[in-house]
Formats: C-alpha cells, structure tokens, sequence
C-alpha cells in the first residue's frame, strides 16, 4: 500500500545558501560566485568530478604534487555528478590520474572558500574535459543553511511526509544534514541529472504523491516528473526560462515550502483518500 507523501530536496542552493570558487587552470584565474552547471555545459565532453574527498586535510598534502597523488589506490571513491555529454567513470578517473594540475591548485580554491564559509558543510570537485583529456578547472564549495530550515524540515514531517535528499555533492558532505534531522538512509549523493529524475520516478511507486524542490538545471528533469515541481529562487533570482517552465511553483524563500504544500498538495491526498474510503465503503 503506497504512502501518502514524498519531498525530495536537492541540498545546494535549495537548502543551503552556496559560495563557489573554481580556478580556470588554462589561464589560472580564480572564479568566485561561479555557476558550476554553466562551466559543464560551455562545451560537450565535460564532466563534474566529484571525490569522497575531506577537503578540510588537503592542506596536509604535499601542494607540488599531481592530483593524480589524492587519488591513486582510491578510484572507487571518485564519481561523476553532472556532465554536459556522456563520459564514464573510467574514463574520468584515466583523465585525473594523468592530469597536470597540481593539489596546489585545490588548495588554492578551498582557502578562498573556506575564509568565506567555514562551516562544515565544504566539498571540492574537478571539471574533466574528454576531448581535450585534462582537468579544465577545480572548485571549492561551501554552504550554510538558509535561515528557518530546521523549521521548515520539522513542518514538513508533521505534514506527514517522508523527506529524501537527491544532490550531485558527496555523501562526505551530505552526511552533516543529519543535524538537521534528515535521516542519511535517504540521502542520495552523486545524483545525477539523469539520477534525480529516476528517484522522483521510483518513488512515484511507493507515495501517493512526490514533490520535487530544487534549484538548479540539473533539477529540471526530476522536476518535470514529479508530481509537483518546486523551483527555488532564493539562490539565483534569475533561473533559466527552460527550468522556470519545468516548475508547477516558484519560491523564493525555503520558509514557503510547507505553505505550498498545504495548498498545493495535502488537499489532493486528502481528496483521494476520501475517494478510496467511499470506495470501500467505509464512513
């Protein structure tokens, strides 16, 4: 028998405010406030690298040494979030361990972040390009949450639903919403365009009704398959027409959600259960 409700947030820029810094290692400049979605799709054959990865210990790694020397013995902790083309693991991971960039150069984009945001929730990823076979950039990532989260989170649950998480980060930095009261056995991490969309879809399959929040391109799809697609603007004010077009509701503050709910939702369960019982013919 199907439950009645399923939220599935994306975590950054949904609830967390982000800071992004990414170094261009063609021409070695740093990016702050950049957009990681439009970085991947400036051109086909670029992938989002993300590793199991504590940035927190990269400075006590030697800065002269390749990137290949984080990784090496460790493939299994490397995936692949977004890409703008199809790229396989292998075929990233084969790209970091002989790229020229230097752990320097990690370093380098996690002090920038880390001044700005010390806050636990940190993560570092790498850009990979197929055609040209190297990394194109590196980036830093730091979050705090939007303010009433906690609250909001603790509204949802006394609307009877189950909340997920499906984000493109890693778990490394996802486990941390467990103090918010987010239990990790329904965190997706390195979720995938692609991926996010088929959570939405799987859970369709166990909840009367799932509702989308994201913020974000790579919400766009999973947007479109929920039963209801909840864009945030509270990060960008200014999505893309197409992601703006997914969405059934715009918000612009995380502290809306439960009220979109209420109105949006709850009253449709409400209906169907009302449906089933007259079905059954229970008073």
């Amino acid at each position: 028998m199907p439950r009645d409700l399923a939220i599935v947030l994306d975590a950054a820029g949904t609830m967390l405010r982000m800071y992004r810094v990414a170094k261009d290692l063609s021409s070695g400049l740093l990016i702050k406030n950049v957009v990681t979605w439009e970085l991947i799709m400036e051109k086909s054959g670029r992938a989002l690298v993300v590793p199991q990865l504590d940035p927190n210990l990269l400075v006590m790694y030697p800065p002269d040494e390749p990137l290949s020397f984080l990784f090496k013995g460790k493939e299994d902790c490397i995936e692949i979030s977004c890409s703008s083309s199809p790229i396989s693991r292998e075929q990233a991971v084969a790209i970091l361990l002989r790229s020229r960039a230097k752990i320097s150069d990690l370093q380098e984009v996690h002090i920038a972040v880390e001044a700005r945001c010390p806050e636990k929730y940190q993560t570092s990823g790498m850009i990979v390009d197929a055609d040209l076979q190297d990394v194109t950039h590196v980036l830093s990532t730091g979050g705090t949450p939007f303010p009433g989260l906690r609250r909001v989170l603790r509204e949802i649950e006394s609307l009877g639903a189950d909340v997920y998480v499906a984000s493109g980060d890693s778990m490394r930095s996802l486990a941390n919403l467990k103090d918010y009261g987010i239990d990790l056995s329904r965190v997706y991490p390195v979720a995938s365009p692609r991926r996010k969309q088929e959570i939405v879809i799987e859970l369709k399959k166990r909840y009367s009704k799932v509702v989308m929040v994201g913020d974000g391109l790579n919400d766009q799809y999973a947007l479109k398959a929920s039963d209801l697609g909840v864009l945030s603007v509270q990060q960008d004010s200014r999505p893309a027409s197409s992601l703006a077009l997914a969405a059934d509701e715009i918000m612009k503050d995380i502290k809306e959600l439960p009220g979109i709910l209420e109105r949006k939702i709850i009253p449709c369960i409400q209906d169907e259960t009302a449906a089933v019982t007259a079905c059954d013919g229970r008073s």
